[in-house]
């Protein structure tokens, strides 16, 4: 068995930030509800919890619904960072395709 497992949740809400250094996804349940944020210029993306979960500085934000993939190691803070998406088959071949299983012997 794998240190890290193939984890999906979801469908669930996500905060997609894009970033000076990529795209980022944050449950949003993390960041508390979006009711709280300011449309006059204070964006989540501004909040410091928001930027514990994210690198470089944030350009864009929306909230998303789908299912978050990646993998994770149950007992320990070792994880990928999440991918989000329509389906929960895109969420699976993606897992798939990026963290292939590992081929035991046969011997």
């Amino acid at each position: 068995m794998s240190f890290m497992q193939r984890q999906i949740v979801g469908p669930k809400e996500w905060l997609q930030i894009e970033t000076t250094h990529g795209t980022f996804f944050i449950p949003l349940d993390i960041v508390g509800p979006i009711e709280n944020w300011d449309g006059e210029g204070d964006s989540p993306a501004e909040f410091a919890d928001v930027q514990t979960y994210c690198e470089g500085k944030p350009q864009s934000w929306e909230v998303i619904t789908g299912y978050g993939a990646r993998l994770s190691a149950p007992g320990y803070l070792d994880c990928t960072e999440w991918s989000v998406f329509e389906t929960e088959k895109e969420a699976n071949d993606y897992l798939a395709d990026m963290y292939p299983e590992d081929e035991e012997d046969t011997e």
